[in-house]
């Protein structure tokens, strides 16, 4: 065998637990690996931003995008989930499209209870996934972060939209909303040592014309007043309504 041979063989093996180190990352997580319909899954397509270091784990900035020029004709994407590696619990939120969406940018504020790896799930009408991965360093916990001990009914108050001042026909523009709530995980104590009862958003829908077009369900990774931002083919007649796991609504029109 030459040099040349053994050297590309060398490297062909110093690949291979990398490989296997990556796919075991996703594995591990059970909602997730649940989540995952085949044993082919995409990671070209998605882009994700989040902090090297997050000083705040109890809000730290993601965006996500994903390329749509990575779907046929006639695909779009039905579904874009975040979980986390380190949480308590790994689902922290979901996105699902019940419209072609041309433009897949979102952001919101999420919960990090240590450091750890966050994995972005996208799904499409025909069943193709992807799936994607960054690692974040948290310096200062987001689940079981003290403070306010109070344990009073969480209620949901003072939603606020924002839309584009200057919104182009034919071009996507950006949707902002976000909602006063604590997001209680039921992780924390009281100074007494008793535990302070779940309590959250569950989830927002947002309407154009009477008709569904997104859907984002909270989890107890999602931040206290959740925030929300999506790009939206049109931006007229829009209805967002947001409950909570009492079964609690308040809906808004910007």
């Amino acid at each position: 065998m030459s040099v040349r041979s053994i050297l590309a063989a060398f490297a062909l093996v110093s690949c291979l637990p990398a490989i296997a180190q990556t796919t075991n990352d996703w594995q591990r997580v059970a909602p997730l690996a649940q989540a995952v319909n085949s044993e082919v899954v995409l990671s070209k397509g998605i882009d994700i931003t989040l902090p090297l270091v997050a000083e705040n784990g109890a809000a730290v900035p993601l965006r996500v995008n994903f390329d749509t020029s990575q779907l046929a004709e006639s695909e779009f994407i039905r579904s874009i989930r975040v979980f986390s590696s380190g949480n308590p619990n790994a689902e922290v939120i979901d996105f699902h499209f019940e419209a072609p969406f041309s433009r897949i940018e979102l952001s919101t504020r999420i919960r990090l209870s240590e450091s750890q790896k966050v994995f972005v799930l996208a799904e499409s009408n025909q069943g193709r996934q992807w799936l994607s991965q960054r690692d974040v360093r948290v310096t200062v916990s987001g689940c079981l972060m003290t403070g306010d001990d109070s344990v009073d009914a969480a209620v949901m108050s003072s939603p606020r939209i924002a839309l584009p001042r200057n919104a182009r026909s034919g071009e996507a523009a950006e949707v902002r909303t976000l909602i006063n709530h604590p997001m209680e995980t039921g992780f924390r104590e009281t100074a007494a040592g008793e535990v302070i009862p779940q309590q959250l958003v569950e989830s927002l829908t947002i309407k154009q014309n009477d008709q569904p077009i997104l859907l984002v369900k909270f989890h107890t990774g999602t931040s206290a007043n959740p925030f929300v931002s999506a790009f939206l083919d049109e931006v007229d007649n829009l209805l967002f309504r947001w409950e909570d796991q009492l079964g609690e609504h308040i809906e808004e029109k910007p």
